[in-house]
């Protein structure tokens, strides 16, 4: 079938491909810092509500709702916070490339039960080229709950807003990123995969780590930006996007996919769909799954021109594009055949079972083998696909 865009005009075609590049490119822009970056409370969360008017009622309703299960605030004074250091909250600033993204969220679910008593201090260094502030390095999102309480609960001047600090040398500042990747418990987000990465690239490109592991993660996104790609988790609210890849699993394992699968991968993605749209989680590990076993073959030379012939004989699947979901249930009802067929007594699918990636594996491997292309061994398949049920 032809391609569903070839009556498009080619001016067309060029500017969408445009817009789907954009998006992936504001996103890995963050990581181009190449020294620290710092905003003030106000900026950070303006930054992160935007000119999003959904996020905005969120944070009035949330406020409102503070107002009402905590009448006993009246000014700042009345709230009785651990002590330690302290300084006042205008003082404090965020580093955005030691911290993680502000989870907009989690900022209203705790202020929804807050109590003074878990107010941890912010984790905070001075730096010279920031003379007069404390850079945040861990608890951003308790000082911007603070602040909103000062600013949208209180009305208070944040001058003279004193919180609880424990100041760190900046001297540590190179052990603050693996710290803070290490901190963990209930009443702290548990850093994500993509947070972690994150972290990872910001290692590299900013503090300059030399860690091994980092380094790794760090070609990984070279990888990604090459491809108009960007990796991401729901708390960004942006896994529809053109070019964003949201299961982490294999971009995040070292131990099962060596560096160069990603580059594969990402040149794929590119060759199937141009990064239009989104990483489906079923294709995500099926095509790293092939071209694992493509690179342990020795029968198999993964060239630019392969990786695309591979995309070219999964375009049939979606017209013109791969569609995990409708290669997956193509590839379950197949061996659901072959079990009546084969393997049940009775001709149903009593006892049956659905090992995901043997199926998935064996079935992508005869649907690209249906093409001519040469294909990996594979020693775990489960049974002979029938050409009719190939797409």
């Amino acid at each position: 079938m032809a391609n569903p865009m070839s009556f498009i005009p080619a001016a067309t075609v060029k500017q969408a491909t445009v817009v789907y590049n954009a998006y992936a490119d504001s996103i890995n822009q963050q990581f181009n810092k190449q020294q620290s970056h710092y905003v003030n409370l106000k900026q950070r969360l303006r930054n992160t509500i935007g000119k999003d008017t959904y996020l905005q009622s969120i944070l009035d309703d949330t406020v409102d709702d503070f107002k009402d299960r905590h009448p006993e605030f009246k000014s700042w004074n009345d709230l009785d916070f651990p002590k330690a250091l302290s300084t006042t909250l205008d003082k404090i600033v965020i580093d955005t490339t030691l911290q993680r993204l502000l989870m907009f969220y989690w900022v209203m679910g705790i202020l929804d039960k807050f109590q003074e008593i878990k107010v941890m201090p912010i984790q905070v260094y001075e730096d010279p080229d920031c003379e007069g502030k404390y850079v945040c390095w861990d608890g951003q999102h308790t000082a911007i709950m603070l602040f909103v309480i000062a600013t949208y609960v209180l009305k208070a001047d944040i001058t003279k807003c004193e919180i609880p600090i424990v100041v760190n040398s900046s001297k540590q500042k190179s052990q603050m990123r693996q710290v803070f990747m290490d901190i963990n418990g209930d009443a702290k987000v548990p850093l994500s995969l993509i947070a972690f990465f994150h972290q990872m690239v910001f290692g590299v490109r900013t503090d300059g780590s030399k860690n091994p592991s980092w380094l790794v993660a760090e070609k990984k996104q070279q990888d990604l930006e090459k491809a108009k790609m960007f990796a991401t988790g729901e708390e960004f609210n942006d896994t529809d996007k053109p070019g964003a890849l949201t299961r982490l699993q294999e971009l995040m394992d070292t131990k099962n996919y060596k560096p160069e699968i990603t580059t594969y991968f990402t040149k794929y993605f590119v060759a199937v769909c141009r990064s239009s749209r989104a990483v489906q989680p079923k294709e995500c590990w099926m095509l790293y799954e092939y071209f694992k076993l493509c690179s342990i073959d020795p029968r198999i030379e993964i060239t630019d021109k392969y990786i695309r012939d591979v995309a070219k004989a999964l375009k049939v699947v979606a017209h013109g594009d791969f569609d995990g979901s409708d290669f997956w249930s193509q590839a379950k009802a197949s061996y659901q055949n072959y079990y009546r067929d084969n393997i049940s007594w009775e001709e149903s699918l009593r006892g049956i079972q659905y090992p995901e990636k043997r199926i998935g594996n064996t079935f992508l491997i005869a649907q690209i083998a249906k093409a001519g292309i040469d294909v990996p061994f594979y020693d775990k398949t489960l049974y002979p696909v029938p050409a009719e049920d190939l797409f």
